[in-house]
Order: structure tokens, then sequence, then C-alpha cells
């Protein structure tokens, strides 16, 4: 096929032009193609077969143009005229939000529905809409196909300037004549647009038509003032004078459409929430399972108590869940009470890719794989501002090769799948759930909600994954966009069909192992690699593996990145690969004082144990002086016996003399002094008896004084 999008096509007859059309959509699954022809100017799109106008191209009866003819449109912008550009953008402005929703737009009752749709909320005609229309498809679908094709024809735009008042007479002209009202001229227009723009359109304002008409006539049509109750009021001119509030209507009626005025009058973030057009299905973002996850959290609608004391509420969980757009089946949970935040998200993320039976068997569910089959990462992950536009989101997503997208502010309605979850939580858990929030209880003298709670967190996540279970695997969605395939191939709108059908075809799910996943979303750090292992916080690592590789080796200092869990700081794990592979590392013997605490527990001890030294600094200080004083004494008065005692007459070599000799009869003295005498506080007898008494019990040992009567006291025994 050499038939493409924008090509333009000429048919002939005996040498004279038939008609000549524009390629505006083809499909070559569908063998379609639609085309305008730009010779008719009330031409609308057609649908044809694309094989058999490659026939004709290639037998001779079509012949594709080599130039566009509406190629003279596509000037540069320094080269058009400002009214040029403005006529432009106006109709660009009309016609910008329907011309993407191909091909519906080219079927004609489609068309016709999201016609009347668009000129029902911007008050824009039909007639101008299909003219624009048609100068956007002849033109080659370009935005400068929208420009006038007469230039010096009649002024469009411009504010006409009539001798006479125009519009519908005053009920005063049958009084008298002269009371008809004000020709509104282009000073009478600039005072409009000084006062729409200064307070009808004030952003978050809302201040009506006939505040923003008292305004002007208080502020420019008054002629003197009165003192009234010592306030100083302005008195206006009689009515026939003065622009009628009609005409002030008007003006902005006709001046203002409807998608300026909200914009203006309720902010772009509020305009693109609640005004903005509903052509599209936010389903339709993705194109089959795992191309796209949106994950969110809010804060569950009831009140939980604590598993091991059933007296104490604990207040309310966060729940996280993470739904496939183009299924809506939902893919993770976590039920909690970490976040709104990055530890929750985390929980959240890891969730997706267990065994679900598992995970169910963890709460006492028993269910098949095939009713909860979802285990994978995806494409994309689509998230708010908050938890995952950081760094951490950041290195998760390089690690796992997925691209994180985050909505802009304010715009919850962008995650309207797993927006919907949330509603649907409540509404239906809500009968089962005591202690839930209820608005209508709270009355003055009404029953408080708080007290009823009986659930615990296990409790309420076994009910939040039984919902799941029965919405995944039961759930008809009636107004589920179905596609032509998924129609030829009687699929049901339910999620566990729609995700089988698309795993059997085009999916963008790939599988990584739960515990990279819990790698890539802990915290980062970098660790000192030395001989004393592993430091991270004052605390201390090591694992087999970095032994054997020589890590540990005396004058080898390195850092490596590690990740770890500061819930538990009995392991760190050494990224390896970016993060595709880990050392799992153990603390060491010398770091067991920290064993199964919290980050913040080995900082908080670390700190109590600084605080202790700093505290006992003073002590030290004063033992160390008085070390050194005793030292320095007895050094004194060994330097003052040997200058009293020494033999000045003897030479540096006789002091150095018979040192070895000197030395053995210093140790024979030292050796008599120091031998050891049992018993020396009795020495009237041979024996001396010894008793000691252990728990009661009386020994008798005997302490000879010699082998011989070692000898004799054996033979007496025996």
């Amino acid at each position: 096929m050499n038939i493409f999008v924008n090509n333009v096509m000429k048919r002939e007859e005996n040498g004279r032009l038939i008609d000549c059309e524009r390629v505006l959509w083809a499909n070559t699954e569908g063998d379609a193609v639609i085309t305008i022809s730009i010779i008719n100017d009330s031409a609308l799109p057609q649908y044809k077969s694309l094989s058999n106008m490659q026939n004709e191209l290639d037998s001779g009866q079509l012949i594709k143009l080599q130039y566009d003819p509406y190629a003279k449109f596509m000037v540069p912008e320094d080269k058009l005229s400002k009214n040029e550009i403005k006529i432009r953008d106006h109709a660009w402005t009309c016609i910008k939000e329907i011309v993407e929703i191909e091909p519906n737009i080219y079927d004609s009752k489609e068309r016709y529905r999201i016609i009347k749709d668009l000129c029902e909320r911007t008050g824009k005609g039909k007639k101008f809409i299909y003219k624009y229309l048609r100068y956007y498809w002849m033109g080659g679908k370009k935005e400068n196909a929208l420009l006038p094709r007469f230039r010096k024809c009649g002024g469009p735009g411009k504010p006409k300037n009539p001798k006479q008042k125009m519009g519908r007479s005053r009920l005063t002209v049958t009084v008298d004549p002269e009371l008809s009202g004000v020709l509104v001229d282009e000073e009478t227009r600039r005072i409009f647009d000084d006062f729409i723009r200064g307070v009808y359109l004030k952003v978050n304002r809302r201040d009506s038509v006939k505040f923003t008409y008292v305004e002007m006539l208080k502020k420019r049509f008054g002629v003197e003032t009165k003192i009234v109750r010592g306030v100083e009021i302005p008195i206006i001119l009689p009515d026939h004078q003065v622009p009628s509030i009609a005409q002030l209507r008007y003006h902005i009626r006709t001046r203002y459409t409807r998608r300026k005025r909200l914009i203006a009058r309720e902010g772009k973030v509020t305009f693109d929430r609640d005004f903005r057009p509903l052509l599209g299905s936010e389903t339709r973002r993705a194109t089959g399972p795992g191309q796209i996850f949106e994950i969110d959290a809010t804060v569950a609608d009831v009140y939980l108590i604590s598993s091991d004391n059933v007296d104490q509420i604990i207040g309310r969980p966060v729940v996280y869940i993470v739904v496939d757009v183009w299924t809506h089946m939902v893919v993770g949970l976590y039920i909690g009470f970490e976040g709104p935040s990055w530890l929750g998200v985390t929980m959240a993320i890891e969730n997706t890719v267990v065994n679900k039976v598992e995970f169910c068997a963890e709460y006492g569910i028993e269910i098949t794989k095939e009713e909860w089959p979802c285990h994978h990462m995806p494409q994309h992950f689509y998230a708010d501002r908050g938890e995952m536009e950081s760094n951490k989101a950041d290195s998760l997503g390089k690690a796992l090769g997925i691209k994180l997208k985050n909505a802009p502010p304010y715009r919850a309605d962008l995650k309207g799948i797993v927006e919907q979850q949330f509603r649907t939580l409540n509404l239906t858990l809500q009968p089962w759930m005591p202690g839930a929030v209820k608005k209508e209880y709270r009355k003055r003298g009404g029953p408080d909600y708080v007290l009823d709670a009986k659930l615990t967190v296990k409790d309420f996540t076994k009910m939040v994954i039984e919902m799941i279970l029965h919405r995944n695997n039961y759930h008809y969605m009636e107004h589920y966009p179905l596609d032509k395939a998924l129609s030829k191939d009687n699929v049901r709108p339910i999620p566990r069909e729609l995700w089988n059908w698309g795993m059997q075809r085009d999916h963008f799910l790939h599988e990584v192992h739960p515990d990279i996943v819990r790698l890539n979303v802990l915290e980062e750090a970098k660790a000192t690699i030395s001989s004393e292992g592993i430091q991270f916080e004052g605390m201390y690592y090591w694992c087999d593996e970095m032994v054997e590789q020589g890590w540990f080796v005396q004058g080898n200092s390195t850092k490596a990145v590690i990740a770890f869990d500061r819930r538990n700081m009995n392991h760190i794990y050494i990224k390896l690969r970016d993060g595709k592979e880990f050392l799992k590392c153990f603390l060491l013997e010398k770091s067991s004082r920290f064993q199964d605490l919290t980050l913040e527990e080995v900082k908080m001890k670390r700190f109590e144990e600084k605080l202790q030294k700093s505290l006992y600094q003073s002590t030290r200080n004063q033992q160390d002086v008085d070390l050194s004083t005793r030292l320095e004494k007895i050094k004194k008065e060994a330097e003052e016996r040997v200058k009293a005692e020494s033999d000045p007459s003897l030479t540096k070599t006789e002091r150095k003399a018979d040192i070895r000799t000197n030395r053995k009869e210093e140790r024979d003295k030292l050796r008599k002094l120091q031998s050891f005498e049992l018993n020396k506080a009795n020495n009237t007898s041979n024996h001396a008896v010894v008793t000691a008494e252990d728990n009661g019990d009386n020994e008798t040992f005997f302490s000879p004084r010699s082998k011989l009567g070692l000898l004799a006291s054996i033979r007496k025994e025996g």
C-alpha cells in the first residue's frame, strides 16, 4: 500500500477534472479509507474501500498529486496579520477538541452528536463548526488551513459602528421616542471591557452581571454626589442616557466565549476538572493490560481496634489500591497506617508482584491462581504528585524499566478509575463495617460511630480482599467502551475476562522477582567498607560473599550503595547491577546492641551513648589529671632516691657492665619475696586444716608442708 494520510488524489475523465480528494484516515486491517473532496465547498468525509482505491491508483484512474494545492496557506507566522491570526485561532479553538476524535468524527451520525453537544456547551453555531471542519480537513488537517479565504471581504471580526441604536426598543419609547436608550459605540465597548475584565472575570470572585453593571454605573456614569447619612453617594444619569444591563449582557455573550468566561472566573485547574469536554474515555488511554497502572491512597471511612486489646481504638487505616487502566483489574493492595507516604506506596507496589494465592492465604482466604492472576509490573505507573515525585521513585523507575507519570495538581479526575474503586469500597462495605464513618450520625445527641469499632486491621483487610475478588471476577461494567476486536470475540466487560483476553494478545506486563522490587523501593544510602566491616550509621555488617572476595582486607576502604528498611536494621543490602542483584548483609556481633531496632531507635541509642560520653567527659578529664599527677609523683620520688643513693664516681661503662648478672640477682631476690605460702596465719603445726563452707556442706582440705607429709596423710586415709 502506498496510500497515506494527507495524500491528494485527482480523478479525470477525458482530460476533464472530475474530483480531487484528500485522504483523512486509513486503516489497512479494516480495509477502510476516509476522504473528502477539496473542490466541493459542501463536501463531507466519505468512507471508501482502501483496496479499491489502491487498484484505481495502480490502474491510473486516480492520480496522486505531487504537490498540495493548499500549500499556499502554509504561510510563516511572521507573515500573517494580527487579524488573520485572530480568526485562525478562534476557528481552531472552536474545533480543536473534536477533530482528534478519529474515526468517530467522520461518521455522519457520530459527527452530528458531537457537534450538537459542542454547540450546546459553547454556544457556537453548527454552521460555523461545519465550515471550520471543512476548512481544516480540506487544508490537510493543519491549523493554518483555517486562515480566512478572502482577506479583504467584509472585514470579518471588526466591530460595526451603526448610526442608530440597534436591537429591540425599550418600553419607554411608547411614552417618548427620545427615551430609546444609548447607542453602544467604541467608547462604551471599552468601558464594558474594563469592568468585565476587572469585575466579572475576576478569578474566584464569581460576581454577577448585575453586580458588574452596578459597579460600572457607580464609577463611570455618575455626574455628581450627595451625602446620605454621612456617606457620599454618586448620582447617575437617567436610565435612557446610560447603557442597559441587556446591552452589557449582549457584549459579554458576543465578545467572550463560554470557555473564556469559565477559565477566567473559575481558573484553569477548575475548568479542566469540572468543565472540560468528556468526549473520550479514560480506559482508552491504554491499549492492553499492564500499559498503565493507576495508584492512589485514601483514608478508609472506618475506625479500627487493636488486635491485642479490643478496648483500644486505633483510628482509620490508609488504603492503597493499584488498578490496571485497560481492564479495571485491581492488581495491588496495601492497608495499614503508613502514609499516605512513600513507604505506603512501596507496600502497594510490592503487593502488585507477589503471588496473590499466597497473599490471600495469609488472611485465611483460599483462592486459585485464575481468580487473581496478577503478579506483574506495568509499563507505566500513574500517580499523584506527592509520593511518586521524588528521587526514590526515579530510582525505582530506572531500575525496573518503568515510566512514572504524575497527575497535575487538583486533577484527581485524571485518575478516575482508581478513584471509583475507593467510592465502591466505602459504599459496598459500609453496611458490614461497625465503626464506619456515617455523616448522618453527626448530629447533636446522636450515636457515636467511633465507639462502634469492632474490626481489626486484619478483619478489614479480609473484607477488602473479598470485595476485590468479587469485582475482579464478577463485576459487569455496563459503560466499558468495548472495541471492535473485543466485541467480535464476545468478551464480556468483566475485569478478569478482559485481562485473560489481553494476556493472549498484546500486553505490556513483565515479571519481576518480589525481592528485586523490594530492593528498589527501599531507601538508598552510601556505606563505607573497610577491614572492620560495612559501616552505616554506626552499625557494622558483613556477608560471606564479600569476605571471600576480599572486601574486608586491611588497608582497603571503599564506598558502596546500599538499600535498607528503616523499620528493622538487622540487615542491609548491597545493590549490584543497578538494582538488579543484591548481597544480603548481617549485623556483626559488635553491633548486636542494635538488634531488632528501627533506624530511628538506632539513632536515638547512638545519641544517648554520645550524650553519656559527653556527660562523663568531666570525670574522665579529672581522672586523667589524677593519674598524671600520681605518675609524676612516683617519677619524682624515684629520681630523688637515685640522686641520693647513686655513686657519682661510676662511669657510664661501669654502670652498664654486668647487666645480666645484676638481672639474675634481682630475679632470685624477687622469687624469694614472691613465693607462695598457704595458711600463713597458722605456723604452729606441721599440718594446717582449712575448713570452707559451701551451701552448708563442710569439706576438709589438708595443707602438707612436704611430699612425705602428703604421702603419710594418704596412707592414714586409706
